[in-house]
């Protein structure tokens, strides 16, 4: 353990992504807790803890390139979470997943020093699964904010839950279509929300105030699964390393905008880009 806690905790899924693109098909890590920790490690290298449970072959994998706190890391018995991920060139979008030791929680492997943390993140995952974590979060007197990640697949099987855990929640993620699917017209979320369109970028609105921050649209999309989740992680690394919200935003959703232009979410193309955000971040620019 570090002699300080996490500035940044991530809770969410690592496993096995299989993306099936117009642009081909490539097997490589993934998963909601991979994505989000993969961009912050590289913004705010240390100072952030990843919660997720692992079977041996990603124990025996190591992670070796997330610079992050591995307390809680769980090595448990069992198949690692899969994830599979088709894109279809119409845009449209079909999910399945094989959770395998992720399929519950393990509350008790949670670090009480991340307790400490300015700030937790809940990935995209099974809704009950968010609620489960905010409501431990929250009986263990984590005072920080918990923002959480909706999912489209989530939110058009289980609206109830997905809406449940966005009213709990500090901060949401969420796309249009998944905004469309949970708020009726002229209803908005009650906590500060980071809308996501996608190519466009992505807006920060509070207190019926909006920030838009605005992207030139990558040149050509190879794959665009875990985009939103580089700028989530992105997103919070920056804030808790102290930039405002739209600096913050700013570089997220370029950091989003690199990503699709590669598979995976760990790319050279991503490294370059949230290298160069970091060091830009460093030096005050």
């Amino acid at each position: 353990m570090p002699d300080q806690p996490p500035r940044l905790v991530l809770i969410g899924h690592v496993g096995w992504a299989t993306n099936e693109t117009p642009s081909g098909t490539r097997v490589s890590l993934g998963g909601s807790g991979y994505a989000a920790a993969f961009a912050a490690s590289l913004i705010l290298p240390g100072r952030v803890g990843l919660v997720a449970q692992l079977g041996p072959d990603l124990a025996e994998h190591g992670l070796p390139r997330l610079r992050i706190d591995r307390a809680g890391l769980a090595d448990l018995a069992g198949p690692s979470a899969a994830f599979h991920i088709t894109e279809r060139a119409d845009g449209s979008r079909l999910f399945r997943s094989r959770l395998g030791v992720a399929a519950s929680p393990q509350f008790g492997a949670f670090p009480a020093a991340y307790l400490q943390a300015s700030h937790v993140h809940l990935g995209t995952m099974p809704p009950d699964q968010q609620i489960g974590w905010l409501q431990f979060l929250r009986d263990h007197g984590l005072r920080a904010p918990v923002s959480v990640d909706t999912f489209e697949y989530f939110v058009s099987t289980e609206p109830a839950a997905s809406r449940e855990a966005c009213d709990l929640a500090d901060l949401i993620f969420i796309n249009e279509a998944e905004y469309a699917g949970l708020y009726r017209e002229h209803e908005s979320p009650k906590a500060p929300t980071i809308l996501k369109h996608g190519p466009r970028g992505a807006d920060f609105i509070s207190d019926g105030v909006t920030y838009p921050a605005e992207t030139t649209p990558a040149a050509q999309v190879m794959d665009g699964t875990g985009a939103g989740e580089i700028l989530a992680g992105t997103y919070l690394a920056l804030r808790a390393g102290g930039l405002t919200e739209r600096r913050a935003l700013d570089y997220a959703v370029r950091a989003a905008t690199s990503s699709v232009t590669e598979f995976g979410v760990d790319g050279p193309q991503l490294t370059r880009e949230l290298t160069g955000i970091a060091d830009t971040v460093m030096l005050g620019g």
